[in-house]
């Protein structure tokens, strides 16, 4: 037993002596790191002034210019331009950086200030107090790699710093980058319903607000137009915005190029506005409610004016439940024309200056996101479909091919069921025999959903006689006439009234192969009987 206790107690000691060297250990690695962490912060204070005693601050802009902001009843303006439209939080935020600037390291042993482009600053940032002190930052090299500037005080000619960019940047660049920009106005490209593009070789885009289709015009002719590719053209304007803020009150067109703009487009669209409500109570010619007597009680009710405190309360019910049932409507909208006018002028770099309907500010938006809009031209725009009827508007199909001519009807029966709903079930008779109603739905659907490579725009003379020419008889009577002439060793030239289109020869084998079988399958079906 003695035995035992010995031990235990030598055990508890043990224990405790791990427990101080864990504790002496633990002791030494925190007071390590902190004697780590001091050496590494080499951070040094460099101005150290409250914002709020901040009167001004000036500094060079890219383009040379020495900007002074001035501080007027807590608002930032522009020394000599008061107009200028000044976004007060960026403001703010840098000058809240640039007083309170703190270098990450001092440079030690710099001599040389040429070393550091110091000898002649790009740069000098000085903030005023308002007791009439003031405190230069000169700012010489960058290190992109660590973006960091290398700054030094003007009249220090021996203290070198190294300041991370975020406090210099934004004074490195132009006024604009503190202007209180406006947004590039919202279009849905959906609610558009033209675009005209006034340039060389410019096009205009109209929607038919029946169909919803579009077509396209030069001024001189109007075609119709692919569908997709005019989605393609509102979803461009659609997704504009500004780049850069260049102007804000241009008074010299020429400056930028719109004195002979480069393109102008012009966007009608729709908007929906709330129609504003007339709360006004009408009232006589003696200024009182038509319903109101010279004691203000109810015309109707004379005794009003003494039960008035006992219905007021129920009046009073009443109005709330009326005002939360007017909150809980959707309010009245109408549909409005809008327009919105882009005026493109000069070219900078990869951007071009714009500005928007009767707006004297000027702004860039990017080459690339103008150019569907502005490389477009009318031919860009052609529906490629030869022609399109619906079978279930189709009267009649001629067919002449191979020196034959075959005419296919379509047999409409109307039903009723007993419910008085009408169904319409549709047949095909070729050349006055019934025939098999997918062989000609699969050959009909190949020359009917023809799609060409491209239009000739220039004129065009065969010198053959046709391959295939089919004659499309509607509902209505209108008739649409096709031929397809062999053009060269790739393309088969279809010609519908005017308009001449390239279609590839593999598309019209299929075609042709398709009008074999129906031919074949008639054929066949008229000598079993």
């Amino acid at each position: 037993m003695k035995s035992k206790t010995v031990k235990m107690i030598s055990a508890v000691g043990v224990l405790v002596v791990l427990c101080g060297a864990y504790a002496g250990v633990k002791s030494y690695v925190s007071s390590q790191e902190e004697k780590e962490a001091e050496e590494a912060d080499q951070s040094v204070d460099v101005v150290d002034i409250s914002s709020d005693d901040i009167s001004s601050v000036s500094f060079l802009s890219e383009d040379g210019e020495k900007v002074i902001l001035e501080k007027e009843d807590d608002s930032w303006v522009k020394k000599d331009q008061t107009d200028f439209p000044l976004d007060q939080d960026t403001v703010n935020s840098a000058v809240n950086g640039i007083a309170a600037l703190t270098a990450d390291q001092k440079v030690e042993g710099s001599e040389d200030l040429s070393e550091y482009d110091l000898d002649k600053p790009e740069n000098e940032i000085t903030l005023a107090a308002e007791d009439g002190e003031e405190t230069t930052i000169q700012v010489g090299m960058k290190n992109d790699s660590a973006s960091q500037y290398y700054i030094k005080k003007s009249g220090d000619d021996e203290d070198i710093y190294l300041v991370s960019s975020s406090s210099i940047d934004p004074f490195m660049g132009s006024v604009y980058s503190f202007a209180q920009a406006e947004t590039f106005p919202a279009v849905t490209s959906s609610t558009i319903t033209d675009v005209k593009v006034e340039k060389e070789n410019g096009y205009e885009l109209s929607r038919d607000s029946e169909t919803l289709g579009w077509d396209v015009s030069d001024g001189k002719e109007t075609d119709k137009a692919d569908t997709t590719k005019a989605g393609n053209i509102t979803s461009a304007i659609g997704s504009l915005s500004y780049e850069d803020f260049v102007d804000y009150n241009c008074t010299d067109d020429s400056k930028y190029g719109f004195d002979d703009p480069y393109a102008v487009i012009t966007a009608k669209y729709t908007e929906e506005e709330e129609v504003e409500e007339d709360t006004d109570t009408e009232e006589d010619s003696s200024g009182k409610s038509e319903t109101d007597t010279e004691d203000g009680s109810s015309a109707e009710d004379p005794d009003a004016g003494e039960d008035a405190e006992e219905t007021n309360t129920g009046e009073e019910t009443g109005t709330a439940e009326a005002s939360e049932d007017a909150e809980d409507e959707e309010p009245e909208t109408v549909t409005v024309d809008k327009e919105l006018v882009i005026y493109v002028g000069d070219q900078t770099d990869d951007s071009r200056y714009v500005k928007v309907n009767d707006s004297n500010e000027v702004y860039t938006i990017t080459e690339d996101s103008l150019t569907d809009i502005l490389d477009s031209t009318m031919e860009d725009f052609y529906d490629l479909t030869v022609s399109y009827l619906s079978v279930n508007n189709l009267e009649t199909l001629e067919i002449e091919a191979g020196g034959e001519t075959h005419e296919v009807e379509v047999i409409r029966e109307t039903s009723e069921d007993e419910d008085g709903e009408e169904t319409t079930t549709y047949s095909y008779e070729l050349d006055g025999q019934e025939m098999d109603e997918t062989d000609f739905t699969t050959f009909y659907n190949k020359m009917n959903n023809m799609i060409a490579q491209e239009r000739l725009t220039e004129d065009y003379e065969p010198e053959n006689d046709p391959s295939y020419t089919f004659t499309m008889i509607d509902t209505d009577g209108r008739e649409t006439l096709v031929k397809y002439y062999e053009y060269d060793t790739n393309f088969y030239a279809a010609v519908v009234d005017d308009k001449v289109y390239l279609v590839n020869k593999m598309n019209v084998r299929d075609m042709e192969e398709a009008y074999e079988e129906m031919i074949g399958a008639s054929d066949t079906d008229s000598a079993e009987e």
